[in-house]
């Protein structure tokens, strides 16, 4: 596969967080050309990719000497966004919310497979949708689109989600997690305590963890160590930050640069060429790039969940895993 590393110099005003509206003017200026550059490089060059595989996991699924008895499928409890409302860099706002794919069509594979979705929101609030999630060049099938956008309307457990304390206080019923992105995940997921700490318990518990697009930011969030640290990751590249405020949002977000960020604090982050479907596996920690991953996702979750199921535990090698 083609992947597109994130750089750790050369381009750093480029993507490093956005501090507030004194970052506008000329410096917001001179960091959209750079981008621009940078991605005009590697369509035009290929100078900014790097013709490799997937980088390798940190950790793999190590499985019990004899084989046990497989788990009943059990709960997958989905984390979304309540946000409806995000403020800019320049602090304008904008409507905004969980991306409407990148939580279906995961939904639909995990019920699919036979397991039980059980959703959650900060403070238990109905979920907001992004509306540019309802955009058709998102969407292979309009009538796919409706029947999301119904059942998110509709379905009694997406209206009354429940609250993320509850959910954190009932984690030991869950066999494993999953937050879609959106930009609302960087309004009211990016700092949340609640969902740190599940997405410890999960982890520490061997169980399957995903994160999607703008979600893994949340990882740069939590105490170190942790579970999940130094794992290998991808999620929504800076040329795809680039394009989204540009020709979206029209202004920079205020928290960006999230390959960059997860780079400092230990991960390997990878990202393909934008809009490329692209998901990244490192034992029980499932991260994906964009809303075009989303089938690749789902494959590798219920991967990591069957895995799980069969009593797998995470580690470096197989003495670590029997230890």
């Amino acid at each position: 596969m083609t992947t597109e590393r994130t750089k750790r110099d050369g381009e750093r005003t480029a993507t490093e967080p956005t501090r507030g509206p004194e970052r506008r003017g000329a410096r917001r200026g001179a960091a959209r050309r750079t981008a621009l550059i940078a991605g005009l490089a590697v369509v035009l060059a290929g100078s900014a990719l790097v013709a490799c595989g997937a980088a390798a996991p940190k950790l793999h699924p190590v499985f019990p000497e004899r084989p046990a008895a497989e788990r009943p499928r059990g709960k997958i409890l989905f984390v979304l966004s309540a946000a409806r409302e995000q403020t800019l860099a320049d602090s304008s706002k904008r409507a905004t919310g969980t991306f409407l794919g990148e939580f279906y069509e995961p939904y639909l594979a995990v019920t699919g497979a036979g397991h039980e979705v059980v959703f959650a929101t900060d403070g238990g609030a109905a979920p907001a949708i992004d509306p540019e999630s309802l955009d058709e060049r998102y969407w292979g099938d309009g009538a796919r689109r409706a029947r999301a956008q119904r059942f998110v309307e509709r379905a009694p457990e997406v209206r009354a989600p429940l609250s993320l304390k509850a959910a954190r206080a009932a984690a030991d019923s869950f066999d494993g997690i999953v937050v879609p992105g959106g930009q609302g995940v960087m309004v009211d997921l990016l700092d949340n305590a609640d969902l740190h700490a599940l997405l410890a318990h999960f982890g520490a518990k061997h169980q399957p963890v995903g994160l999607i697009c703008h979600a893994p930011a949340v990882l740069t969030r939590m105490r170190e160590p942790h579970p999940l640290s130094g794992r290998t990751v991808t999620s929504v590249s800076s040329l795809e930050e680039f394009y989204i405020e540009t020709f979206v949002m029209g202004a920079d977000a205020q928290v960006r640069g999230i390959g960059e960020q997860l780079e400092d604090h230990g991960y390997e982050h990878e990202a393909a060429f934008p809009g490329s479907a692209y998901a990244q596996r490192d034992c029980n920690l499932v991260t994906s790039q964009n809303p075009f991953s989303t089938d690749r996702f789902s494959a590798l979750y219920l991967e990591a969940l069957a895995d799980y199921r069969r009593g797998a535990r995470c580690a470096e090698d197989a003495r670590e895993g029997h230890r």
